[in-house]
């Protein structure tokens, strides 16, 4: 496309017509008219109203001349026609955005006709000889599941670019991905004062993910609770009388039961 030419999205903004209907966020690929081809059957009944009524007319005698002078009116109502047809026709725009395809036309009642590219699954695109030698082809849009508003588009102009444009914005990875479908981006990071931080007398700067500073993801690492200390266990007597000592639960302790007369059990006394 040359420099000087408008592109897709300066069509749209020049045009409140066309800027209603399309949203900010959205990447107009192509915006345009239909082909003038259109118009060529109208065109073609007009002119040869025209040539039949006048020849009519010319054939008559000058006499009765006067009589059928009443079929130039029958090619007004053709002329108004065709005028009232190309007021449509300069109404009539199909664009395509990396979210969806729409066709505006109506001049009267305003109709939008819209397909997301997310539902087209195939492509169709051909050139009639008549097509082929004024420049302008048909799209046939197949999409998966219920009917679509649009799913025929002819008389496009430019076709062979406008079918390259296409096929690169539905086919292609990531050119129309679904919105819902993109995975969740992380939290970008941004910057805090941490230890030494200009809030807190320094000149550096923590970053961290979740808005906090190393300092604070250090303090976060470290467990909850703090060590409970548990005094050591009273020591268990041995049965026998002549045991040797017996050691504590706490390191370096140990304790010798005192020796009984064998009148009856031996009460250890605690060590302290």
């Amino acid at each position: 496309m040359p420099a000087d030419e408008p592109g897709p999205r300066d069509a749209v903004r020049a045009r409140r017509q066309l800027r209603r209907y399309v949203l900010p966020h959205e990447r107009v690929v192509v915006a345009t008219r239909l082909h003038w081809a259109r118009l060529l059957r109208p065109i073609a009944l007009t002119v040869a109203v025209f040539f039949l009524v006048g020849a009519v007319v010319m054939s008559t005698p000058v006499g009765i001349r006067d009589t059928v002078q009443w079929l130039w009116l029958a090619w007004f109502v053709v002329a108004g026609r065709l005028v009232w047809l190309w007021l449509e026709w300069h109404h009539e725009w199909f664009i395509a955005t990396d979210k969806r395809l729409l066709l505006l036309y109506g001049l009267v009642v305003h109709r939008v006709s819209m397909m997301p590219l997310k539902k087209v699954t195939d492509m169709g695109y051909s050139r009639s000889p008549v097509g082929q030698v004024l420049g302008y082809g048909r799209f046939d849009m197949e999409s998966a599941g219920q009917d679509q508003a649009l799913r025929t588009i002819n008389y496009v102009p430019l076709p062979d670019d406008t079918y390259r444009t296409l096929c690169d914005t539905i086919f292609t990875p990531g050119h129309a991905a679904d919105d819902d479908d993109e995975p969740a981006r992380p939290p970008a990071a941004i910057p805090v004062g941490g230890r030494g931080g200009s809030g807190h007398g320094g000149s550096g700067h923590g970053w961290s993910e979740h808005g906090g500073s190393p300092d604070d993801e250090r303090r976060d690492a470290r467990p909850t609770t703090q060590p409970i200390k548990v005094p050591p266990r009273a020591p268990t007597p041995r049965p026998d009388g002549d045991a040797g000592p017996v050691r504590t639960t706490g390191p370096g302790q140990w304790y010798a039961p005192p020796k009984g007369d064998g009148a009856g059990p031996v009460v250890p006394k605690p060590f302290l």
